[in-house]
């Protein structure tokens, strides 16, 4: 049997788990807790043992029992008063369970003294023959080792100085932002200096950090842009569209300086480019058509003729044999 004290997050491992109960054709059970947050997982279990029951039925199966290679799942719902008498049981047990503990303590505690003591035992019984064991002697001594620690130490500082200065292993990418990273700083520092003999308060100097936070803000302003772009109708597309154009011409307007500035009527409209507009034509059921915009869709027309169905021209080439006749 197996106790699931909590229903895995995914149906794949839970079924893992419990096939541990059916070994070698044997059946088992399997006992889960499920709370509240997790019951769509167990919905999906049963679900798919229906399934395969409807299956097995369907399919001809010659198994006397078909429901024990599916397995059977029953559902039982703990009432909240159940719950919390157990939770306060399991509460009164804290005492004795502290108890045991300590016990657990006391007597880790006795085994390590007993260790010791025997240890000390065996050095006084066996004083004469480990004094007469030859000393270890090892392939380097102290001297050379201290020697060996130090130019180690030293080549660990020498390689965390030269941390981020090779290129040898850097994408053209990497090296190309890092040589202009380099410029920039090497800018930044004639400028201060230049200040600084002139007298003048030197800038504030643009690092790596500020890049990279005006870089987020950057893209966070234009994510907010399209996103509000999506969010636009077509109307206000069109009103935004008609706003910039009008917002062009008035620009255009301001630059126009010099002899054709401005006109006897004391404005420059004398010299702007002429417009000549028309009305909208109507239909002939007398309707408006509607103002023409971004998304005008057009179906298929099936009254509309096509190229196959037009009258040929007098000077079209008609006929191959005709032509080699001539």
């Amino acid at each position: 049997t197996v106790v699931n004290f909590e229903m895995p997050s995914q149906v794949e491992t839970y079924v893992h788990r419990i096939g541990r109960t059916a070994r070698a054709g044997r059946g088992g059970k399997s006992c889960t807790l499920i709370g509240e947050g997790r019951r769509h997982l167990m919905k999906e279990v049963i679900k798919d043992a229906e399934e395969k029951n409807q299956r097995n039925h369907g399919g001809g199966s010659k198994s006397k029992n078909p429901s024990r290679n599916t397995g059977v799942i029953r559902s039982r719902t703990i009432p909240s008063a159940v719950v919390a008498h157990f939770v306060a049981k399991v509460g009164s047990l804290e005492p004795h369970v502290n108890e045991v503990l300590a016990a657990e303590a006391v007597a880790r505690m006795d085994r390590i003294a007993e260790m010791e003591a025997m240890k000390a035992q065996n050095i006084i019984e066996h004083a004469d023959e480990i004094n007469s064991r030859p000393q270890r002697e090892w392939f380097a001594s102290n001297k050379q080792k201290q020697s060996v620690k130090e130019a180690s130490k030293e080549k660990q500082e020498m390689i965390a100085e030269k941390v981020g200065t090779g290129m040898h292993r850097m994408t053209r990418k990497k090296r190309r932002a890092r040589e202009a990273r380099e410029e920039l700083e090497r800018f930044q520092e004639e400028t201060r200096r230049e200040r600084e003999e002139s007298g003048l308060q030197p800038k504030k100097q643009v690092n790596e950090r500020t890049i990279k936070s005006s870089a987020r803000a950057k893209k966070k302003q234009i994510e907010q842009t399209e996103k509000e772009h999506a969010e636009q109708s077509v109307h206000d597309e069109d009103a935004t569209r008609e706003l910039k154009r009008q917002q062009k011409e008035k620009k255009q307007k301001k630059r126009k300086v010099g002899a054709f500035g401005s006109d006897a009527l004391g404005d420059s409209g004398l010299f702007d480019d002429e417009k000549v507009a028309f009305a909208s034509k109507k239909s002939k059921s007398g309707e408006e058509k509607p103002a023409k915009s971004n998304y005008d869709f057009r179906g298929y027309d099936p009254d509309k003729p096509t190229g196959k169905s037009k009258k040929k021209s007098v000077h079209s080439f008609k006929s191959k044999s005709k032509y080699k006749r001539r």
